[in-house]
């Protein structure tokens, strides 16, 4: 296509067009201040422009209709819309992670941990290694002396194979296996994909598959295992450096409902006398529709009940049950004013609110409770950069009274994390009290607090009547934290809410004076935001001042110790953190998604000081994590996938730090998002990549090739653009 020139006017009088760079002029609000010479697209003067660059337009969108040509403008109305880009916006919903591991052969574990198996031949899976190394994936390379460098190839990549047998061809001499480095041993034996690290050529015979022996098989042909062990020690709540694991018996009893809350029975029978006491999970039919408007009505009656409940009056309430139902009328044997009976069976040493354990949190730095991402890995990583609280993703109420795998390893602590909680979720006393109930009996020693969680926003926890809708329900709240206090005898109980459920309607600041000095709790974290709100718009810290305020008076009225209150939005520096905890009064900031975008927050927070971190040793702690990874999901194929798709998780909110060194001023903001830019060299630029396809790059550093069958869905379907085919 020929385009004619237009000459320059030779009239004299004319006034010539100023060349104006869109580089020049005011950046958006929100928009990350990049120093000009890292930005991608350096915008041509308008003189010079074409229309797709002075857009910011790509070549293939103006091909499918981004924009139009000056002229057609009521061609482009009447155009049907780009079905191809609404597609691309929003999130991915509907996620779906299969689980990945060598189907082919299904190994019996209790066979492979100890040589016999019970079931015998009538066990389903085999017992036998045969034709298993025909399918295994070869190894991966992983070495921790190795140094990673800021262009191509970032991490080395050796490969030393044993020969030989099939065993020897699947084996990486040269590499290191990280589960072996953290605990001494590797329990996935054989199936390690890091085999080449714990094995090596025997000098005997060889022993061929089929030949009797005791105990596990550690000698294959001519290779012996070594370092095998399942690193579990009788009578010991410790295993692979971790506690909280859930015992099968209480599983079991659990799934099958025979599991005994003989605390929560007595309680909510006083409570909720006229609701009988089950765990099970079937709602009600009703034959009327409900009131209209159900919600004004039962946050008015919570208002009305929430009056009438504290822990004194349903406690003593509780004693009147307990001696109309006859406790043989002896002074002697009379329950001690202020317990409920079975209490004597839920705890030891029954204790009143005043001798729970005191948290002593002043400037401690909290790592906020992070669905999905906040896993044991990744709270271990903050805990090396300086993290000193650290709280489990939030585990739902029902399904943790229920049995669930799943939720059970919610609740899982690794011995670095010194402080750690359990965040619970729930609308209603009869799951959370027995939750709190079983979490002191199975977990004691395991857990140094139990949060409730009031500040989820999503719809499925909030009409559920959980997360945040508890902020207007003070009547289910009050009966919920009271049954919880008492339940969980020493161990403290701590809330973390919002300002409200409503813009412009906050009501944390008439909840809280309750909450420590009726309601019992040990500490309080403000997320200073409303639920309508969610992530949006900056936190109001001048509220949680208000409230921190508003505590602290509280507190001195009714002659009680001081309980710690933390604030919650936003920080993301070292000095956003230290202004915020001065200019509201508050004993902390918990951090959240800081911690997410940067996890050395924790160590510019610890030093006063911002770090202007390098990619290199960015690219040090992505590692880190995948070692956590592997030594908590395992070494295995299925643990190497496992952590493979929590580490993309993880690099999809890394990729949006924007290192200090390119931005024109600092300290960088939480809300702020970058233009296109370049790093300082080929792995910073890298790391900032906002496609799933480069994460899933990174994690073949550490991870080796993705297996057939992995496709990492990001949450937002922005970041798949160019993401359509299979990864593996």
């Amino acid at each position: 296509m020929s385009t004619i020139a237009e000459q320059p006017s030779t009239d004299s009088t004319a006034t010539a067009r100023p060349e104006t760079s869109l580089s020049a002029r005011p950046l958006p609000a929100g928009t990350a201040p990049i120093k000009p010479e890292y930005l991608i697209h350096q915008t041509p003067t308008v003189d010079s422009s074409s229309t797709s660059a002075l857009n910011n337009l790509d070549q293939d969108d103006l091909a499918e209709g981004a924009t139009s040509t000056p002229g057609d403008s009521r061609d482009s109305k009447r155009r049907k819309p780009n079905h191809n880009k609404k597609e691309r916006k929003g999130q991915n919903k509907a996620r779906h992670f299969p689980v990945i591991r060598e189907t082919n052969v299904k190994l019996c574990k209790a066979w492979e941990t100890t040589g016999s198996c019970e079931r015998g031949d009538s066990c389903k899976f085999a017992h036998s290694w045969d034709g298993y190394f025909e399918i295994k994936p070869k190894d991966v390379y992983l070495n921790f002396d190795d140094t990673t460098k800021d262009v191509s190839p970032y991490v080395e990549d050796k490969e030393d194979r044993g020969g030989g047998d099939v065993i020897g061809s699947r084996i990486n001499l040269s590499t290191t296996c990280p589960v072996l480095k953290d605990l001494g041993y590797c329990p996935y034996g054989w199936r390690c994909r890091f085999l080449g690290g714990h094995v090596r050529k025997s000098q005997e015979d060889p022993i061929h598959e089929g030949a009797s022996t005791s105990g596990p098989i550690t000698r294959l042909g001519e290779w012996e295992l070594l370092n095998f062990s399942t690193g579990e020690k009788e009578g010991s709540k410790w295993k692979h450096k971790e506690t909280n694991w859930a015992d099968w018996d209480v599983i079991n009893s659990l799934k099958r409902n025979q599991y005994d809350f003989p605390f929560s029975k007595a309680y909510l029978s006083v409570v909720e006398p006229e609701k009988p006491f089950t765990l099970s999970n079937s709602k009600p039919k009703y034959n009327s529709k409900p009131p209209k408007n159900k919600r004004k009505v039962a946050s008015e009656m919570d208002e009305e009940s929430a009056m009438n409940v504290s822990e004194e009056s349903a406690m003593h309430n509780a004693e009147d049950v307990l001696n109309e139902n006859g406790n043989d009328g002896n002074a002697e044997k009379e329950e001690e004013k202020g317990y409920v009976v079975g209490e004597s069976e839920v705890m030891d040493v029954p204790l009143r609110p005043e001798e729970k354990k005191r948290l002593n949190w002043e400037g401690g730095r909290y790592l906020a409770p992070l669905t999905t991402v906040g896993n044991l890995p990744f709270r271990r990583l903050c805990v090396g950069y300086g993290a000193t609280i650290t709280i489990s993703e939030m585990a739902l109420a029902q399904p943790l009274v229920s049995g669930h795998n799943d939720e059970w390893a919610l609740c899982r602590r690794h011995e670095s994390e010194k402080m750690f909680g359990v965040q619970l979720a729930g609308g209603f006393a009869n799951r959370m009290v027995p939750a709190a109930e079983l979490i002191k009996n199975t977990l004691h020693g395991g857990v140094d607090f139990v949060d409730i969680n009031m500040g989820c926003p999503i719809d499925l926890v909030f009409n559920q009547g959980a997360g945040s809708a508890l902020m207007d329900a003070p009547g289910r709240l009050a009966k919920m934290m009271v049954g919880m206090n008492r339940a969980l005898g020493d161990i403290p109980l701590t809330v973390k809410f919002r300002t409200g459920v409503a813009n412009g309607k906050p009501n944390a600041h008439k909840l809280i004076p309750r909450f420590a000095t009726q309601w019992g709790a040990g500490a309080l974290t403000l997320h200073g935001r409303s639920r309508q709100q969610r992530y949006s718009k900056l936190a109001d810290w001048d509220y949680i001042k208000t409230c921190a305020e508003t505590l602290r008076e509280s507190l001195k009225d009714a002659n009680l110790a001081p309980v710690p209150i933390f604030g919650n939005g936003d920080c993301f520096s070292a000095q956003g953190y230290y202004e915020e905890m001065e200019k509201s009064g508050v004993d902390g900031v918990m951090v959240a998604r800081g911690a997410l975008i940067k996890p050395w927050i924790f160590t510019e927070i610890k030093e006063r000081r911002e770090w202007d971190i390098s990619a290199t040793e960015r690219l040090e702690g992505i590692r880190k994590y995948a070692e956590f990874g592997l030594s908590h999901w395992g070494s295995d194929t299925q643990g190497i996938n496992t952590t493979r798709r929590f580490l993309c998780e993880a690099l999809s909110f890394q990729c949006r730090y924007v290192p200090i060194g390119i931005l024109e001023r600092i300290p960088a903001k939480l809300n702020e998002r970058p233009p296109a830019y370049r790093g300082r060299n080929e792995l910073e630029t890298l790391l900032s990549s906002p496609f799933s396809n480069d994460w899933v790059k990174i994690s073949e550093m550490f991870l080796g090739k993705v297996d057939d069958g992995f496709n990492f869905v990001p949450k937002h379907k922005s970041n798949a653009y160019g993401n359509e085919e299979a990864q593996g």
